[in-house]
């Protein structure tokens, strides 16, 4: 125990001269808040009788205490104290340096500025610290770097991942070579093959198995697969090679491997082996040989796997194999229906594309709403895809009726009901709107005649265009915009040759549809509100000059080339001022500007076209009618806007009469 007592002291005077050394290092004065000490009885070690620490407040106590270092609030963040700052001690600057500014960092309480590291002395206490920027600036950078990116393993992707994938086709090949060697030399008769065959298949998956416990995935996945394809290809050689089956067996065991596939993939969760699935189950139609195919099987099959492979895609979220189960049904079907004599069987083989597409579309209406964006890339391209097939089987009138036009019109309505369904539900769809669009489009081009498809299109890119920016829907927009644009093209091809002919209607279709888009953008407030409108408006006026050159010459065709040349300058003056009259109606300095610039596009019109061959009669006519218009211009434009300017201070004071 004597030794522990020692022991004991030693430790309290080692503790007692550091604390009297942290004192001396913070220049210590009495009246100071130092380190409270412990109560007696405590078992903690006492603090020595030095006079500096008795009659100290300690505790809550010290707070707002005369002489004492206000302390930050209780609710202010503020970084924990620093001790020992002082030249000699790690992480702080030698005396001397400049002391950075406060609003680099915090620095601890009872530190002023222009004193290094020393406390706060009495009254002469600051707020403005010195502190090393070093230590307290917010703005250093992480002491941790960030771990370098590791280099990719070409090893590991070579070796592991495309070397099993490579080389089993190359065992594959060898195998198939070997396996002709050796019928070749009449070893192996034809049940004997098959029966090799399924042996060789069973052994590759039982190995792929294997090889995935061995947490080989790669490998095993590949030996998976493959075993699937050796057993269809064995049954293949079985029913066409050998006639040993018949054609309703082999397409049972064809049916059996590509569920055994299925199975597979599922099981292990393989997207891949899905997608070869799938791919080998659409081409099982074509392994199977009949003398006469039926056009209700095939079209059916297709129709029924591609339902199920989507099922099992969705339901274990395989997207690439939703994809490929929905698009690669046309396919098969093309190849089907160019192979087979089908001519009489195509609402058979349209009645498969609608099975799909249907219940695409029902999935997109009630399914769950997280897959927007693949919607709109099978629902879109499907139905793209769905009119070719319309184009394709239905050339022409049949019996009387006209096919086309009644599955366009059909699916038009079906696309307006459904978005009306999901308007309803208070849900928007942007895929539905905007194929419904489209299909009237369509639709609008089959039955209308080519002189009046472009005036249709500009309606419904006009109307579709503004539900979209009623609904806030950018597809639509899209959609709507890429009609208008087909519209617009049309009619700018269009030469009017006479006054009353589509020409003209689908021209002042056009004109009116630019307008009211202007319009509509502009009280739409939108991001492009501000400039839209008006470049719409300028495009609007230039396209009416068009128009109404055609009109003019059109009317003036029997006359002399003065007289035409006159009117149309006289009408290109008119128009400019009607212009300049809309702009000082409705109060709109653009318009008022472009009804001036149009002025002086009609003085150069007639200073570079007409001044060259018209008569000096002709001249004189136009420039002496041209200048009037354009002085009357301005001089009832500078009227205006001196009606219009308030009189300024110094004139309101020049008139006043002297007293």
């Amino acid at each position: 125990m004597d030794l522990l007592e020692k022991r004991l002291e030693q430790l309290e005077a080692k503790m007692r001269a550091m604390e009297l050394e942290l004192a001396e290092l913070r220049q210590v004065r009495p009246g100071d808040e130092r380190l409270a000490e412990p109560k007696a009885g405590s078992g903690a070690m006492q603090h020595s009788a030095d006079p500096r620490y008795e009659e100290m407040p300690r505790g809550d106590a010290a707070y707002e205490q005369p002489g004492m270092p206000r302390q930050p609030g209780m609710h202010q963040q503020s970084p924990p104290p620093v001790y020992g700052q002082s030249y000699g001690f790690p992480g702080f600057p030698p005396p001397g340096n400049p002391a950075p500014s406060p609003d680099q960092g915090q620095a601890p309480y009872g530190y002023q500025q222009g004193q290094g590291t020393g406390p706060a002395q009495g009254a002469g206490r600051s707020d403005k610290v010195a502190y090393p920027s070093y230590a307290y600036n917010p703005q250093q950078p992480s002491l941790f770097p960030k771990e370098p990116k590791a280099p990719k393993d070409w090893e590991y992707l070579i070796a592991r991942v495309w070397l099993p994938r490579i080389f089993i086709v190359v065992l594959l090949l060898g195998v198939l070579w070997g396996f002709t060697a050796a019928v070749s030399a009449g070893y192996l008769t034809e049940p004997v093959r098959c029966l090799l065959g399924v042996v060789a298949s069973a052994a590759m998956y039982w190995l792929g198995e294997r090889q995935i416990r061995s947490r080989r995935e790669a490998l095993g996945q590949v030996l998976l697969g493959g075993s699937i394809g050796v057993l269809i290809l064995t049954v293949f050689a079985a029913h066409e090679l050998y006639e040993l089956i018949p054609s309703w067996l082999a397409f049972a065991l064809y049916i059996l491997s590509i569920a055994l596939g299925v199975f597979t993939a599922l099981r292990r969760r393989s997207q891949t082996l899905i997608i070869i699935a799938t791919v080998a189950g659409y081409l099982i139609p074509f392994l199977v040989h009949s003398s006469h195919p039926n056009a209700w099987v095939f079209a059916g099959y297709e129709a029924l796997f591609s339902l199920a492979m989507i099922t099992v895609a969705l339901k274990f979220d395989f997207r690439a194999a939703y994809f490929v189960a929905v698009g690669v049904l046309h396919l098969p079907l093309l190849f089907g229906y160019a192979a087979g004599d089908f001519e009489e069987s195509r609402h058979i083989f349209i009645g498969a594309i609608f099975i799909q597409h249907v219940a695409l579309l029902a999935y997109a209406m009630f399914g769950p709403a997280r897959r927007k964006l693949d919607e709109a890339l099978t629902l879109f391209p499907g139905y793209g895809l769905m009119v070719l097939w319309m184009y394709a089987l239905y050339p022409y009138t049949e019996n009387g009726i006209q096919w086309r036009p009644l599955l366009l019109i059909l699916w038009a309505l079906l696309y307006s009901l459904a978005a009306l369904g999901k308007a309803m539900q208070g849900q928007r769809s942007q895929v539905f709107i905007s194929i419904a669009t489209a299909a009237w489009f369509v639709w609008s081009l089959d039955i209308l005649d080519p002189s009046y498809s472009p005036a249709m299109a500009v309606v419904i890119g006009t109307a579709g265009y503004i539900l979209g920016l009623k609904l806030r829907n950018m597809m639509q927009q899209i959609t709507s915009g890429v009609v208008f644009a087909y519209g617009a093209l049309g009619t700018l091809t269009m030469a009017i040759h006479q006054v009353v002919s589509p020409q003209t209607l689908s021209w002042m279709i056009l004109l009116l549809g630019i307008w009211l888009l202007s319009y509509v953008i502009r009280l739409s407030k939108g991001e492009t509100a501000d400039i839209l409108p008006d470049i719409l408006m300028w495009v609007d006026a230039m396209l009416a000059i068009v128009f109404i050159t055609q009109i003019t010459n059109v009317l003036t065709a029997g006359q002399s080339y003065d007289f035409r040349h006159l009117i149309l300058s006289a009408v290109w003056a008119l128009y400019a001022m009607l212009v300049i009259g809309c702009g000082i109606v409705i109060q709109r300095k653009m318009v008022r500007i472009a009804g001036i610039s149009l002025l002086f596009l009609t003085l150069i019109k007639v200073i570079i076209v007409d001044l060259p061959g018209v008569s000096p009669a002709v001249r004189a006519i136009l420039f002496i009618g041209l200048g009037a218009l354009g002085m009357v211009v301005s001089r009832f434009l500078y009227k205006r806007r001196s009606q219009e300017a308030p009189a300024s201070p110094a004139d309101e004071a020049s008139i006043e009469p002297k007293a």
